[in-house]
């Protein structure tokens, strides 16, 4: 597999960090884990390079707040003609399911046009159960704790991707083992505590999490927009020191090594 971060940040984009999506190459699939405002980096000359020849782009979203959806309204310019398979959760995975939630925000006078007037062919795939099939690649989803909800997912024993959810430990079979670890680290310690907040993953929790799966490395994602970079290596760094495993934050547009 190969991982290409497109926007690592939450909320909004800021400090040149786009908001979540990220491109993982398996074979011939391209898989989008999340469509923020990251998605804008198909269009620059290391992931078009890589998806040439691609005529179908799988979109899995997590869930449907902005930061990860809207970079679903880029398609139209960056894949035109071609073809999209949106897979997103329904209950019980989420209190929405996606074609009600989608098909009410791409239309006017939100959007220019509905879905099915876009220059790309759209399919939208409600996702209820535990899998998802992708012919031939194996994908795990998993309910996760925030608000509307949303689901962790898992391709093979390459990736975990556990984003928008408190730190939940029942769900540590999804990441077992798993080579690469993405979860968000929203909070740190003094933060959670100050803010007691719900729905979003402190460092210690993540840390301790990423250790208990056994993964092979932890890459922290969904940054606060507020961090700048140096605030977000010096976060991996202390989660590397608590997991006692490897633990940085990847570099949009850049492959991650040996994924």
């Amino acid at each position: 597999m190969e991982l290409i971060p497109l926007g690592t940040n939450g909320y909004f984009p800021s400090f040149g960090r786009q908001t979540m999506s990220f491109l993982a190459l398996t074979g011939e699939r391209a898989i989008l884990l999340d469509a923020g405002t990251g998605v804008s980096r198909l269009l620059e000359p290391g992931p078009a390079a890589r998806l040439e020849g691609c005529d179908t782009l799988d979109v899995i979203l997590s869930h449907y707040h902005l930061d990860h959806v809207v970079g679903l309204s880029y398609l139209p310019a960056a894949w035109k003609g071609r073809k999209v398979r949106i897979f997103g959760p329904a209950p019980p995975l989420a209190e929405s399911d996606p074609r009600s939630a989608l098909e009410a925000l791409f239309r006017p006078p939100f959007f220019v046009k509905t879905m099915g007037a876009w220059s790309c062919e759209v399919e939208i795939v409600p996702v209820e159960g535990e899998e998802i099939d992708l012919g031939g690649v194996r994908i795990q989803v998993r309910p996760q704790r925030h608000p509307g909800g949303s689901m962790g997912v898992r391709i093979g024993d390459e990736l975990a991707y556990l984003t928008d959810t408190g730190v939940d430990f029942a769900g540590l079979p999804l990441a077992m083992g798993v080579k690469t670890l993405l979860h968000e680290l929203w909070w740190t310690d003094e933060e959670a505590e100050a803010e007691a907040a719900a729905g979003h993953s402190a460092l210690s929790d993540v840390a301790a999490f990423a250790r208990d799966a056994r993964a092979g490395r932890l890459l922290i994602v969904h940054h606060h927009p507020k961090r700048t970079w140096e605030q977000i290596e010096a976060i991996a760094a202390k989660a590397a020191a608590i997991a006692g495993i490897p633990a940085s934050a990847p570099q949009e547009g850049v492959p991650v090594p040996g994924a």
